[in-house]
């Protein structure tokens, strides 16, 4: 792996690590977007959220069982606001059931990591632990700085070519 694979991977790794929402797009019944976000936690090269199906950004992600997301730089910390790093990314859905035996040891690390709010919102039917396994994207570290990211693991592959 050549310098700058690496440097790229330190950034993405980075950003995935200090950030704490994702930006969700997916699309409803009629093909219309719909937009919102979610806390997470990336656990084992999936990100977690536990997020209300009333929200429609939810609905339509549970029933499409695919979405886009992004992971995008803290606007207060870009070096310049039309070039902050960013991660966007296809993924497929997956609900972990509250029966499963992972249930309540990622639902434990999200509480660690966004506080107590969890322990009120686990007790409600319509919030789900959702898994979101990622499949492909791109980061983009700056003008005419882009790579491409693979698989699961969201490996940086090469630069994107103008």
């Amino acid at each position: 792996m050549n310098k700058e694979i690496k440097d790229i991977e330190k950034i993405k790794n980075t950003i995935i690590s200090k950030n704490k929402t994702l930006i969700i797009a997916v699309n409803n019944k009629i093909n219309y977007p719909e937009i919102g976000y979610a806390p997470y936690i990336f656990l084992n090269k999936n990100f977690y959220i536990f997020s209300s199906e009333l929200s429609p950004h939810i609905k339509h992600l549970l029933y499409n069982k695919k979405g886009t997301f992004m992971i995008i730089e803290d606007e207060c910390k870009a070096k310049n606001i039309w070039a902050r790093v960013r991660i966007k990314f296809e993924a497929k859905i997956t609900v972990v059931d509250r029966n499963e035996n992972n249930y309540n040891k990622i639902c434990y690390q999200i509480q660690n990591f966004h506080g107590k709010t969890l322990n009120l919102i686990k007790q409600f039917s319509d919030f789900h632990l959702i898994k979101i396994s990622p499949i492909k994207g791109s980061i983009i570290t700056g003008f005419g700085n882009a790579f491409i990211l693979h698989g699961i693991s969201l490996e940086v592959k090469n630069k994107i070519k103008p």
